[in-house]
């Protein structure tokens, strides 16, 4: 049951064409055409606008009276419905926008559902069938079924009793004033949906509820529908697709091991019929496309998750991601922070497209995700993207007029994805591929190419993948054994929410999407708590030598320096935002279980870079500087900053002085005292010094190439 607006419904009755399909304006054509071709005259427009809504008895009638009793008006339907059926087998029916979320919406919240339709059982069931609605309705009630068409409600009251309802207890949805009246007299809870013909006062004053279209009632239903909850690891995407379209502009880590997840999830009504996404990389682009799906693997529960409706595009096609642009709703920006430069470029060409362009889909607002591992990630792709924008238009207030268009959304993500090499993935198309030519009977006998421990692909080894991927397309058809076969391109962990800045009405129903009005305490939070800590670890478990976080966490000094780490960073934070102290133990937590987790996380991916993460403002010396004004113990963050500049120097042969005038550079930027920076400074340095001599007692200056360090040594 459903309580609208303080009614309670059990039951939803739906008119068939302008309702939920836009098929008058088709339907009126075809009629046209028919009528022509059969009489030499074209039906008035005016007919077929007094036709709306009725039977097919009714209307030849009023036929009969404008063109003559002897008017062909079996034939001419007949005709037409021939032309209207090729054209929707050719086409696709043309849904309304927005009717698969209400019909979901509906079902889930446990109402009976029909048709009431005019057109005979033959069309109606086709149509439905056509647009993958029929298994919505428990009851189809047809024109050629009941013996007075609309205006009677005949139709109206025979669906509800078929439903086992009082027409009293349903929602009736209707577009014209025939099929109107005809639920209005029924006594069922009148929802008007305007179609081709603008409503009469009488049309408003038989409708309880008036709607521009369908999209209109969503978001009004939407008010009386429980918000679906987080969704569990192994629970399964929505079934049903909606009309929209939506990007990824970076297939990555996050990109493809995340973002892709958050939008198959979308409302837990629905998801999205069609992912975007754009990427370099000529393999995962060929693999998925020659799949149509790929897998991202939670090895914490040894759990495959197929991401569907997938199609990867290439970054440097300019077209290709002209499209991408023009049809989404929303793009999710998975870019490092180098690519926002150069890649602001295409994005502005994007913006500048969807301005142009007619589109209905570019009618409506573009919401962005910015998916950018940086405290005020929003400012610096607003800063890039105003730049190209007035390159691209040199004008200003074309270009502040675009850029208000749509809404910009900083995001914060907890999640740690590791993407799967080049070389994995060769290893596993040709296992694959092996499997494939096995189960065609046809294998060759060749020599196979060896697969080396390096990332990069011979040109052997990329002419073979290619040759893999080719085979697998071609060979890949419904019920065919490719759809057995899981393409794994990344590795997850299991956090599922992302904190997203409020702003886009489009993020408020998506499922894993947590809304914040000040996005930038989370940034803040993840920036320091997780982003920084996992720097350390990864610096300190590289240096232990150890491979993947996972691996280095089950070593005891290395688990037992990221609680201490943790603990520190956590007291600084309780003090700079006292809001989130008691969210900031269940934050910790999950961050920790997160890295027991994180065997395919490498620690060279997330050690990379280590002079910018030992930037004042960054996540390691920011934590210092608080914990060191508010007089707070830093013996363990100071241990982390010291092997980070270890780190560069001994596996990016970065030189010692140029680390040490990094440091000094750093320290001088912070907000402290003169005392505070000296010997904040000596500290670092002699830490730094420690860890490059043989248990303390050497100087630092001996080059990275030449510097033998035992792992006893860093613990």
């Amino acid at each position: 049951m459903l309580i609208f607006h303080g009614k309670p419904v059990h039951g939803a009755i739906f008119d068939m064409d302008g309702t939920m399909f836009d098929t008058e304006r088709l339907r009126f054509q075809t009629l046209q055409q028919a009528s022509q071709e059969l009489i030499g005259q074209e039906f008035s427009h005016e007919y077929l606008m007094q036709c709306l809504g009725l039977s097919a008895t009714t209307a030849e009638k009023l036929a009969q009276r404008l063109y003559g009793v002897d008017v062909p008006y079996k034939e001419i339907r007949k005709r037409a419905d021939e032309m209207e059926l090729e054209h929707i087998r050719k086409h696709g029916v043309p849904i309304k926008k927005g009717l698969v979320q209400v019909l979901e919406r509906l079902r889930k919240s446990g109402l009976r559902m029909a048709v009431a339709t005019s057109s005979r059982r033959a069309i109606a069931e086709e149509y439905l069938i056509n647009a993958n609605v029929y298994k919505f309705f428990d009851v189809i009630t047809c024109g050629d079924e009941v013996e007075q068409g609309k205006p009677h409600p005949e139709i109206f009251l025979k669906a509800a009793s078929q439903l086992h309802l009082d027409a009293n207890q349903c929602l009736m949805f209707e577009d014209s004033e025939n099929g109107l009246t005809s639920a209005h007299t029924s006594k069922g809870l009148t929802i008007l949906l305007k179609d081709i013909k603008e409503p009469n006062d009488e049309m408003l004053e038989k409708a309880h509820f008036y709607y521009d279209q369908m999209y209109d009632f969503l978001t009004d239903l939407d008010q009386f529908i429980p918000v679906m909850d987080m969704p569990e690891i192994q629970e399964p995407f929505p079934q049903s697709l909606n009309q929209l379209t939506v990007g990824i502009h970076g297939f990555g880590a996050i990109g493809g091991g995340y973002i892709a997840q958050i939008l198959s999830h979308w409302d837990g009504y629905t998801k999205p019929k069609r992912i975007i996404a754009s990427t370099r990389n000529s393999l995962f682009r060929e693999a998925v496309n020659a799949f149509g799906t790929y897998s991202i693997r939670y090895g914490q529960f040894s759990y495959d998750e197929r991401i569907e409706n997938m199609t990867i595009v290439d970054s440097d096609n300019e077209q290709q991601m002209l499209e991408m642009y023009t049809h989404s709703s929303l793009i999710a920006l998975c870019l490092p922070e180098q690519a926002i430069e150069p890649e602001s470029k295409i994005i502005a060409k994007g913006l500048y497209a969807r301005f142009n362009s007619q589109l209905e889909t570019c009618i409506e607002p573009l919401t962005f995700l910015i998916i950018l591992n940086k405290v005020g990630a929003k400012y610096l792709v607003m800063k890039h993207l105003k730049e190209a924008l007035l390159e691209l238009t040199n004008d200003e207030d074309v270009t502040e007029h675009i850029l208000k268009e749509h809404y910009f959304c900083d995001t914060v993500v907890n999640r740690m994805v590791s993407k799967l090499s080049n070389q994995n993935l060769y290893r596993q198309l040709r296992i694959k591929h092996n499997f494939l030519e096995q189960h065609l009977e046809d294998v060759e006998q060749e020599d196979q190419i060896e697969i080396e421990d390096c990332n990069k692909l011979t040109p052997d080894q990329l002419n073979q993948a290619s040759i893999y991927v080719d085979n697998m397309r071609r060979n890949f058809q419904p019920g065919h054994i490719l759809q057995s076969m899981d393409l794994i391109l990344f590795h997850s962990e299991t956090d599922m929410p992302i904190y997203v800045e409020k702003g886009s009405p489009l993020l408020e129903k998506l499922r894993q999407v947590v809304l914040v009005d000040q996005v930038t305490d989370i940034q803040l939070i993840k920036n320091r708590l997780w982003n920084g800590v996992h720097a350390m670890l990864a610096w300190y478990a590289s240096l232990m030598g150890y491979e993947s976080i996972g691996v280095a966490m089950g070593d005891h000094s290395v688990k037992a320096f990221a609680e201490n780490l943790i603990a520190e960073v956590k007291q600084g934070l309780a003090i700079v935002l006292p809001n989130y102290a008691k969210d900031l133990d269940r934050m910790s937590q999950s961050f920790l279980d997160s890295c027991e987790y994180a065997f395919k996380d490498p620690c060279q991916r997330v050690a990379r870079d280590p002079l910018r993460k030992l930037n004042h403002n960054e996540r390691v010396m920011a934590s210092i500087a608080v914990n060191i004004c508010h007089d707070l113990p830093y013996k363990n963050l100071l241990k982390g900053a010291a092997l980070g500049y270890a780190y560069a120097i001994q596996f990016l042969e970065i030189e010692e002085t140029k680390a040490v005038e990094h440091l000094q550079q750093q320290i001088q930027n912070l907000d402290l005292s003169t005392t505070q920076r000296r010997q904040l400074e000596a500290e670092l340095v002699q830490l730094i010094q420690y860890l490059f001599s043989e248990q303390g007692k050497q100087p630092l200056g001996i080059k990275s190439n030449n510097t033998k360090t035992t792992s006893n040594q860093y613990v």
